[in-house]
């Protein structure tokens, strides 16, 4: 079966560990963070929808073609009920989600990702640096198996997004561990431009 392929950002976090919003911060490439996921995942194709709380991302993206910005219900509620505002029941659909926080992500891993989820396209695919998984970038299929995992993890578990993944059928692939850098401190950021 052919599933329409999606570009999902998570952009609602508080940023209380950077102390600013991480969206908003200046990109190598002169954008913010923010604009330059969206643009990354234009670039390979995909219609984008931006998941946030937050007004001025709404109002930077709005003139952005072949992007839609969703306001999160339960702001900031975390990862894992955002992506509950648009993974649904149909199996149509999949959805790449791509963190706002990962600013060394280039085109080439996340072709990559979508080149190894192609063949199963039923299965849910995860990114892994070679550690540990980076369970934000990924691609997950709608479906009525994933959306009732979803909602059970909301319900019987603690709303995390790896005890939703441990509820769902999954494979991993690895990505160059450079581009899956999560920044969400001060630090990390200092160590990305140091």
């Amino acid at each position: 079966m052919s599933r329409r392929l999606l570009g999902v950002v998570l952009a609602g976090g508080a940023s209380r560990r950077m102390g600013a919003d991480k969206a908003l911060l200046t990109h190598p490439d002169g954008s913010s963070w923010l604009e330059a996921q969206v643009q990354l995942l234009r670039s390979v194709g995909l219609e984008v929808c931006v998941l946030t709380g937050h007004g001025r991302h709404h109002a930077l993206l709005s003139s952005c073609e072949g992007v839609t910005v969703q306001a999160e219900p339960w702001h900031p509620a975390g990862p894992l009920w955002a992506l509950s505002c648009v993974l649904h029941d149909r199996d149509d659909e999949a959805l790449l989600t791509l963190p706002v926080d990962m600013p060394g992500l280039r085109s080439e891993a996340l072709q990559q990702l979508i080149r190894c989820w192609r063949p199963q396209p039923s299965t849910a695919l995860v990114a892994d640096d070679g550690s540990r998984l980076q369970h934000l970038f990924g691609i997950y299929p709608c479906g009525a198996l994933y959306r009732q995992a979803l909602d059970d993890e909301l319900t019987e578990g603690k709303a995390r997004w790896r005890g939703w993944l441990a509820r769902i059928p999954h494979e991993t692939v690895n990505l160059p561990s450079d581009q899956l850098v999560n920044v969400n401190r001060p630090i990390d950021l200092a160590a990305l431009t140091g």
